[in-house]
């Protein structure tokens, strides 16, 4: 049961805190770090802290990232939790990201509420498709050397898997050749030709198709389950674009 509501303090217009003068508040294992400060002051990071543990306790099935009760609170004092638990394969990379952000020990590393909503945790196969392509087309131009490119280049290896095109089904590695040829240890053609195989789908030999699925569920889950580290890589890789104004639907404007 989520509780402790009984507790909340509603701010003020205009404030964003509020100083607590009688110890730390809330349950047992669920509070943040800071909260046991002298002088400390509460502010909307508290929720967010708290949040993140909600998170992978849903995710994982009734687990805690800061463990059993009875070490609970003293390791969330330490910053020691767990986060390897969550249960749904398709989600873990996003999910991680997002709750050892808020987890983050230090209350003004914390996202805010809006921050989190535009996390790629939430978004669904569509606006993933859409990203990668707008990606892919931003980058299609650039020069290797380019600090955009060797961003998104840098520690790409576990990304790709040593070489992207192996792990494709027999299927797509065939028409992939067809065409041109794609380079296995690079993110930039790995998006390239997810982003070539959706603009000619319709295309596409029916066998190709079948392997793919529809799209963009099946296409995407095609893509992501083989390579679920790429989502969080490309989108980290990509946040120097985010005020361009292609990308301000995918990351929080702060």
């Amino acid at each position: 049961m989520i509780s402790d509501f009984g507790l909340c303090k509603k701010l003020a217009y205009g404030r964003n805190s509020v100083t607590c003068q009688t110890g730390a508040i809330g349950t047992d294992g669920w509070i943040a770090p800071e909260m046991f400060k002298p002088d400390n002051k509460m502010n909307r990071s508290v929720d967010i802290f708290s949040s993140g543990c909600v998170f992978y306790y849903v995710l994982s099935g009734g687990l805690h990232p800061f463990g059993d009760q009875y070490r609970r609170q003293a390791n969330i004092l330490a910053g020691e939790y767990d986060t390897e638990k969550i249960i749904n394969s398709e989600l873990v990379t996003e999910a991680k990201d997002l709750i050892r952000m808020m987890l983050n020990p230090c209350p003004s590393a914390r996202p805010s509420a809006k921050a989190i909503l535009k996390h790629p945790f939430f978004w669904n196969r569509e606006k993933q498709l859409a990203f990668y392509q707008d990606v892919s087309d931003r980058i299609e131009k650039e020069n290797e050397d380019s600090e955009l490119l060797v961003s998104l280049q840098k520690d790409s290896i576990p990304v790709v898997r040593g070489d992207w095109k192996v792990h494709l089904g027999s299927e797509l590695q065939d028409d992939l050749r067809r065409f041109r040829t794609y380079k296995g240890s690079h993110v930039r053609d790995l998006l390239r030709a997810m982003r070539n195989k959706k603009h000619h789908y319709r295309e596409l030999p029916d066998h190709v198709k079948e392997a793919l699925g529809s799209v963009p569920d099946g296409y995407m889950r095609y893509f992501s389950c083989r390579f679920p580290r790429l989502l969080m890589h490309t989108y980290n890789a990509m946040a120097s674009c985010k005020r361009e104004p292609v990308f301000q639907t995918y990351y929080f404007q702060d």
